[in-house]
């Protein structure tokens, strides 16, 4: 029995680790028609780190010209036309509105699917994530303590008594 209580402790600690090292990646789809563009903003925190991978699909070169801007106008990536797809990063040197073009402006027919896979990174959030899983570290540890001490207490045996 009390080989299955541990054996129920360590399942909850390696489901609570790997809840927090899931990395969460977002999707967005976009159909960008023929002889236009598309844009999607995204609000950043100067330090953000934006990295990102494309995958475009329609017409003959599976292609769109992609770049992007910084909260000023700024051109800070510029990937040119994109065939098929690539992968890309950038740093927001200033916190505000990032902002992705998606130009298929020079297809006279073809409308362009594109995938974008991203994920965000907050750099400032970094320590205090290392910091909250230190926290839930140690208190697994004696949350598996106060089961343990619950558990050997129920199983010894009680000394009879005397009348």
């Amino acid at each position: 029995m009390k080989k299955d209580n541990l054996l129920h402790v360590e399942i909850l600690i390696i489901i609570f680790l790997s809840i927090l090292s899931v990395k969460a990646t977002e999707v967005e789809v976009l159909i960008v028609d023929p002889l236009s563009w598309k844009t999607l903003t995204f609000n950043l925190d100067e330090g953000d780190i934006f990295s990102g991978s494309l995958a475009i699909s329609g017409g003959a070169n599976n292609d769109i010209n992609f770049w992007i801007t910084d909260p000023h106008g700024n051109i800070i990536v510029n990937l040119g036309r994109v065939s098929q797809g690539t992968t890309f990063e950038f740093t927001a040197k200033s916190s505000g509105a990032y902002t992705l073009h998606f130009d298929n402006s020079f297809s006279i027919f073809s409308t362009k699917q594109v995938n974008l896979s991203y994920d965000i990174k907050h750099p400032s959030y970094i320590n205090n994530s290392i910091l909250f899983i230190i926290i839930g570290i140690i208190s697994i540890c004696i949350i598996i303590a106060i089961i343990l001490t619950i558990l050997s207490r129920k199983k010894t045996p009680k000394e009879p008594t005397s009348t």
